[in-house]
């Protein structure tokens, strides 16, 4: 079973489609860094300032939009697929469909959150080796970021630990997001319009559902800037819900309306 579930990872992250997604997350992070990596060395940029850029600041920080797009592209139509091409049946000749499923489940959601952390890893990587060559400052105090104010009012000072907690918040969201593209993709006849379902309910809750209580805002689960501390349980419990929903799409909602579109 282990090795099965190393294959559907590589299968996942190292396919065509998952190379291109994982190129996109990275270089939309780079995008969004380019005009402070610009000015790094004038002495007034620092590194989590040049981070946040990338993360959900700047002016072309465009990954804190396309993320459950991201997230849904290696392996959320994964089921279907296997479905349509019958490669199910060679599968559950091995293991049983509980199983089976509860793995694809799994592997959809992991490889959802790396490829979303991917690209803020890099530049997280990248942003460090830059402060030991051009020893940049990681902040600097008559810029009060609002992340950074976040951060602090919850007792966490430390700007590394600040950056691996974002990165580990967008890892979180897209496995959200790609659980809920494979819970979708198996009750939607068209792929390409379940892949984009995620994105859209990301863009009606931010325009629609956060006008009826701001809990509702899904952009909360993923920019730490529009979080209420007061308010963390209710996010957390939000991402579970969400996270919920498309797993309970997936083993009941989907599955038997896929395998009888497309059984033999």
């Amino acid at each position: 079973m282990i090795m099965y579930i190393r294959q559907e990872l590589k299968r996942a992250l190292l396919s065509k489609m998952g190379l291109i997604t994982i190129a996109s997350s990275i270089l939309l992070v780079f995008i969004g860094m380019l005009e402070a990596l610009i000015w790094i060395n004038s002495g007034v940029i620092s590194i989590v300032y040049t981070f946040l850029q990338g993360y959900n600041a700047g002016t072309a920080s465009f990954i804190v939009i396309a993320f459950p797009i991201i997230a849904c592209m290696p392996f959320a139509n994964s089921y279907r697929t296997d479905i349509q091409t019958g490669f199910h049946h060679y599968i559950q000749y091995r293991m049983k469909k509980s199983r089976y499923m509860s793995i694809r489940l799994a592997v959809n959601a992991l490889a959802g959150g790396v490829a979303v952390a991917i690209g803020p890893t890099i530049a997280f990587i990248f942003l460090m080796v830059l402060k030991l060559l051009l020893n940049v400052p990681m902040l600097r105090p008559e810029r009060r970021l609002a992340p950074v104010q976040f951060f602090q009012s919850i007792g966490v000072n430390s700007p590394i630990l600040m950056m691996i907690i974002m990165i580990g918040i967008m890892f979180c969201c897209g496995m959200i997001f790609a659980t809920l593209g494979l819970g979708i993709s198996a009750i939607i006849q068209n792929q390409y319009i379940a892949l984009f379902i995620p994105f859209i309910y990301l863009i009606l809750s931010v325009t629609v559902l956060a006008k009826i209580h701001p809990a509702f805002n899904a952009m909360a689960l993923f920019d730490v800037d529009i979080i209420d501390k007061s308010n963390i349980g209710q996010t957390v419990l939000y991402g579970i819900a969400l996270f919920v929903v498309g797993m309970t799409l997936f083993f009941i909602g989907g599955t038997a309306k896929v395998e009888e579109r497309f059984k033999e």
